[in-house]
């Protein structure tokens, strides 16, 4: 067991995340697609990057295969846990010298990804704003179901 004290998490060593899941876009329930107009805005300006965040994020939870427990360590890790069940994937874009923000919510029960807003990094307090907006979404998700 890989112990993770100072993220608060303690995670077998050798295994996959959330393998077996499925994803759920949060953009359902509220008739838009936040994040779909966003990766269409960063396919427009980098394919590349998109191509990779599709294949390596998106499709590996939508596949089962879950994703790599090195994402959450080492010096500049793709995962960060949050709060207990919610999440921030990180991708940079080397075309566009951006870092990409993925939130995301982990649901227990159904085995589900909850992906709930994406947008590039700019300052602290975009940032925040982007992180408070994907929380107050999956505030409102745990609470229907």
């Amino acid at each position: 067991m890989i112990i993770y004290p100072n993220r608060g998490y303690y995670m077998p060593a050798g295994l996959l995340l959330w393998r077996g899941y499925k994803i759920y876009f949060y953009d359902k329930e509220s008739n838009r697609d936040y994040v779909g107009d966003f990766m269409v805005e960063l396919a427009e300006q980098d394919w590349r990057t998109a191509q990779e965040i599709l294949s390596g994020f998106f499709e590996r939870i939508e596949n089962g295969t879950g994703l790599p427990r090195e994402w959450i360590s080492g010096r500049s890790p793709r995962l960060k846990k949050i709060q207990d069940d919610f999440w921030e994937y990180r991708h940079r874009s080397r075309k566009l010298g951006k870092i990409i923000r993925i939130y995301f919510g982990v649901d227990e029960k159904t085995k589900s990804i909850i992906i709930l807003n994406a947008h590039f990094k700019k300052g602290r307090k975009d940032q925040n704003r982007e992180m408070k907006t994907a929380l107050k979404r999956f505030s409102r998700y745990k609470s229907r179901r």
